[in-house]
């Protein structure tokens, strides 16, 4: 399965609907959020498709879609409207589309304290 360049294109496009979601509710614009909320790209059967298989999936390679998401999107969803939550989640189910085709790679390193804890160097996404 290949994306393509319009993977980078349906993922930005997604990602900029959900900053216009979040920008119209902090403003308290219900129809922007409405039109924002909208726009995702709801109709791509390839992440309806992948949406199953992420809300099922456990273990490594969940963790490294999740830790990619989190890495572009640190805030999170509003307890208030259930659509933000929904629109976190396309997100994830594409991101989990695009690591079947082309896994991430996901740089850690140990923090200088050496207690254990680490620190997020990189996430790169290849798509």
């Amino acid at each position: 399965m290949s994306e393509g360049k319009g993977a980078v294109a349906r993922l930005v496009s997604d990602l900029k609907m959900l900053a216009a979601f979040e920008a119209a509710s902090d403003w308290g614009e219900g129809k922007a959020m409405d039109r924002a909320f909208s726009a995702v790209s709801w109709d791509d059967t390839k992440v309806q498709a992948a949406l199953p298989e992420y809300l099922a999936a456990r273990g490594a390679d969940r963790a490294k879609v999740d830790y990619a998401f989190a890495s572009m999107v640190s805030r999170p969803p509003r307890e208030e409207d259930h659509r933000h939550e929904m629109i976190h989640t396309w997100l994830k189910a594409r991101l989990w589309l695009y690591n079947k085709a082309h896994p991430f790679e996901i740089a850690l390193q140990r923090d200088a304290a050496g207690a254990g804890g680490i620190r997020r160097i990189a996430a790169m996404v290849s798509v």
